[in-house]
């Protein structure tokens, strides 16, 4: 008779954890990340320290270590995009409430993980689904005691009262919005509806966070980029809308990447650099307080961001009237809004300018200015700022940047004579000069005007036309 092999905490943690990376804290655009998206979507990325350990970004740009993992990867949904969805034929797992509940605390105890990140796959209804891992947290808090980080997903379709249960017990709450409008949810999910399923569970926490204290601090969400064929303005409107009206703490994008046994198995693959895109944007939204109007101008006639060049950039370039600005003069907003200039290198120069004038790259760079970015758009004394004209000349679509000077001395003249070697002669032929390109042109021995500077052109650049 077949023995049933029933699987241990171990094996859960290992299938559990590694299915979890759908809902993802942060994404690096690194051609290594890339490479590693390419050859599996939904691995444990290598940096990682052990099976549902994820290491987490925080807003001050230091780590932590966090248990992410689902509480059962069986769904009912039928997202076309999602590893986990009922498309996929694999087998699936589950932990029991205390059994999950424990193995955190091992964890935690250990020092391994200062926290919890809990998702599912919705088992049942949205709000049967709520109610377990309310259970795992409320046992974590209550019999074990533990008072520290937990972000807890809510299903779509949840009831308001686990809604409330949720809000009471988590640090912090998302239900993942995954496409930015209803038209778009259609082409993913014949089953869900995003006012009724998503939008309304959003709006109780955001009233919740408003009316009562001690419980979470703020909800985030997770957008799904290109499987619905949404463009980034869609987005943008979309986000616009979460930031104001339900004061979310962050958005986060995910590239989408086809899932074998899904209906969007042949669909192309979202560049990550598409996702990189939209989290500039979203910088500029919530760090920096650019108004709707001024990132409209990131985006092209299709209503999608430029993979060559960010958002920043490609805002100053169609505001060059305001440019380049004197970095002994500008205040704070215009500070901000030149590429290359952030938050923090805008204190400084700040407080720099109190006591001397900045006159030099070197002290620009020390306090967090990126030359290549910034060095067309700012000048300071003693230093040759070209029009706006030429600004737009200077930077190319693909963000690299490049200049022109003149030299003072004139250009070495061609020698005329063939040369004696198979080496290319200074002015390109390996015989003679007959039938030279540039014979007869100023400069040329042959030509008898008068030799004009030639430009110089930058290490590693291009010429201006």
């Amino acid at each position: 008779m077949p023995i049933r092999h029933v699987p241990d905490r171990f094996e859960k943690l290992q299938a559990l954890g590694s299915m979890a990376t759908d809902d993802i804290l942060t994404r690096s655009t690194s051609r290594g990340a890339e490479e590693q998206q390419r050859r599996s979507p939904y691995s444990i990325p290598r940096n990682n320290p052990g099976p549902g350990v994820y290491r987490a970004s925080m807003p001050n740009g230091k780590r932590i270590n966090l248990m992410r993992v689902m509480f059962t990867d069986f769904c009912k949904m039928d997202c076309h995009f999602c590893p986990n969805s009922h498309w996929v034929p694999r087998r699936r797992f589950a932990f029991k409430v205390d059994e999950l509940a424990r193995t955190f605390m091992d964890l935690a105890e250990r020092h391994t993980v200062d926290g919890l990140f809990l998702s599912s796959g919705v088992a049942g209804t949205g709000s049967k689904t709520t109610e377990r891992l309310v259970k795992v947290v409320e046992s974590i808090r209550k019999r074990y005691g533990y008072r520290g980080y937990i972000h807890l997903k809510v299903m779509p379709g949840t009831d308001y009262e686990y809604v409330e249960a949720a809000h009471r017990l988590g640090t912090r709450l998302s239900v993942n919005i995954e496409t930015p409008t209803v038209g778009h949810m259609k082409r993913l999910s014949k089953m869900k509806e995003l006012v009724r399923d998503i939008m309304a569970p959003m709006r109780w926490i955001h009233d919740l966070t408003n009316e009562t204290t001690g419980g979470a601090v703020g909800q985030v969400t997770q957008m799904v980029v290109g499987a619905a064929d949404e463009t980034d303005l869609h987005i943008f409107k979309r986000i616009r809308q979460l930031y104001s009206d339900w004061n979310l703490k962050r958005i986060y994008y995910a590239a989408f990447r086809p899932v074998r046994y899904t209906p969007l198995e042949g669909h192309e693959p979202t560049p990550l650099m598409r996702e990189h895109r939209l989290y500039q944007m979203d910088w500029l939204k919530r760090v920096y307080q650019f108004s709707d109007s001024e990132i409209g101008l990131a985006f092209n006639q299709r209503g999608f961001l430029s993979l060559e060049q960010d958002p920043k950039t490609a805002i100053a370039l169609e505001n060059l009237d305001a440019f380049p600005v004197d970095v002994n003069q500008a205040d704070r907003e215009q500070l901000l809004r030149t590429p290359g200039v952030g938050p923090t290198s805008t204190e400084r120069i700040l407080a720099l300018r109190h006591r001397h004038k900045i006159d030099a790259w070197r002290d620009l760079q020390a306090m967090g200015v990126v030359k290549k970015r910034a060095w067309p758009f700012l000048k300071f004394a003693g230093r040759r700022t070209e029009g706006a004209s030429q600004l737009r000349m200077d930077v190319f679509d693909d963000g690299k940047l490049f200049r022109t000077e003149r030299r003072s001395e004139p250009a070495p003249n061609h020698s005329h004579t063939a040369p004696t070697t198979t080496a290319a002669a200074p002015c390109g032929l390996t015989r003679s000069c007959v039938g030279c390109s540039l014979y007869g042109a100023p400069g040329h021995p042959g030509s008898t005007e008068t030799p004009q500077p030639a430009p110089r052109i930058l290490a590693g650049t291009a010429a201006t036309p």
